[in-house]
């Protein structure tokens, strides 16, 4: 087999599926050795080339510029009401939105075929698959710094913990559920509206992207991909399918604890915690699980007749930031920051241009793994980017 080097011209660059590809793929990988573990210049380089884009390909007003424009200055609007605001904070939230309306003009003028999209999510997950199996390789081996297969002496390093093409095991986790749902919808569109089953993910052509991506959720070391996989088993059970899919999921369950995985232990114990409702509780179970948790609890807990609950508490500063985890009383992210205005419109951007319909998976992956919020993240972009291209097919599809 010959490997070439790639030969991309200046024709490509301009090329909309390339460049609808180029943001999707930049948006769900982050390759430390390159991008370092803070902001990625790499996306910043991106983005800030998308102003340029925007004015070459973007020849009209699309709903997303509209709501994009809408959402980001009330953030803006909320974060000047403090007395402290970092606008290197606003200003990189104004150019993922840019971005993203670029990307989505480009979907929504052809960039992408459904079966090219089919090519691009498995092509990641594979891709996800293959640096995580030689990741576990390199560490049987002893070493901690690879670069080439983003190993970079991250701390948090081990065998059972492992970060794939992203910055940590969770993003990982989060990203390939979120691929793996968008592959599902898209196979679904494929074969006339005939919903995936489990029987024929193991069929030839399907093999290997499903079994590299379940040895990737099983063994990355993230209690994430365990809640992940718990959201995908959703999409297999009907009523046909239920008196086989239960128990088998109970089973998964008592095996996983009777072999002492340790991520779906953890999963287990958060998830029994949050039950109950108590804070204090979730927090002693699982600090890194319950800075995700505590703030769903807390905003639907919050006082309505607050000022900080419509405006927020604005940007910031990094050393506040990193002890975010710690803390028991923030709300969700973008309650947290700009208040519960920008959460409404961003609620609006969402289903108006990411996700098809309010009451669907996609929206429990939108709250469960990324806190329903539009922030600085590459990941909630890089997932919100594939849910906008299984909206566009979807919409397509119904118009035959």
């Amino acid at each position: 087999m010959r490997i070439g080097i790639p030969n991309i011209s200046v024709k490509q660059i301009a090329d909309a599926r390339f460049l609808a590809s180029l943001f999707v793929v930049m948006m769900c990988i982050q390759f430390v050795p390159l991008e370092g573990s803070g902001i990625s210049p790499v996306k910043v380089a991106l983005m800030g080339l998308s102003v340029l884009i925007f004015f070459l390909k973007v020849p009209y007003f699309n709903k997303a510029l509209i709501w994009g424009l809408l959402y980001w200055p009330v953030c803006y609007f909320g974060a000047s009401f403090q007395d402290y605001m970092r606008f290197s904070t606003i200003g990189y939230l104004g150019m993922f939105v840019i971005s993203y309306a670029v990307y989505y003009n480009l979907v929504h003028t052809g960039a992408f075929s459904l079966a090219y999209f089919i090519r691009l999510l498995r092509g990641l997950i594979v891709a996800y698959g293959v640096v995580l199996v030689l990741q576990q390789i390199v560490m049987l081996v002893g070493i901690r710094s690879f670069p080439p297969i983003n190993l970079q002496n991250q701390f948090f390093l081990s065998l059972t913990k492992l970060p794939s093409l992203s910055l940590e095991p969770s993003h990982s986790a989060r990203l390939l559920t979120v691929m793996m749902l968008g592959y599902l919808r898209c196979l679904e569109l494929q074969n006339g509206g005939i919903r995936v089953t489990v029987k024929a993910l193991f069929e030839p052509e399907h093999r290997w992207v499903t079994i590299l991506f379940l040895w990737t959720m099983l063994t990355m070391g993230s209690g994430t991909a365990f809640i992940g996989l718990g959201l995908l088993c959703l999409y297999f059970i009907r009523w046909q399918t239920a008196f086989y899919m239960v128990p088998v999921l109970v089973v998964i369950l008592l095996a996983g604890q009777a072999l002492e995985i340790k991520q779906l232990d953890r999963a287990l114990r958060v998830a029994k915690a949050t039950m109950t409702g108590d804070i204090k509780e979730i927090q002693a179970e699982d600090g890194s699980a319950a800075s995700r948790i505590i703030p769903i609890v807390n905003t639907l807990r919050m006082d309505l007749t607050e000022k900080e609950t419509w405006l927020g508490k604005g940007t910031s500063s990094y050393e506040q930031a990193r002890t975010g985890w710690m803390r028991t009383t923030d709300k969700i992210a973008i309650v947290e920051q700009y208040g519960l205005i920008a959460l409404i419109l961003s609620l609006i951007f969402v289903y108006s241009c990411m996700i098809r319909s309010f009451f669907c998976l996609e929206t429990l992956v939108f709250l469960i793994l990324f806190g329903m919020s539009l922030t600085n993240i590459y990941y909630v972009w890089g997932g919100m980017m594939i849910f906008t291209a299984v909206r566009y097919f979807q919409q397509q599809n119904e118009k035959g």
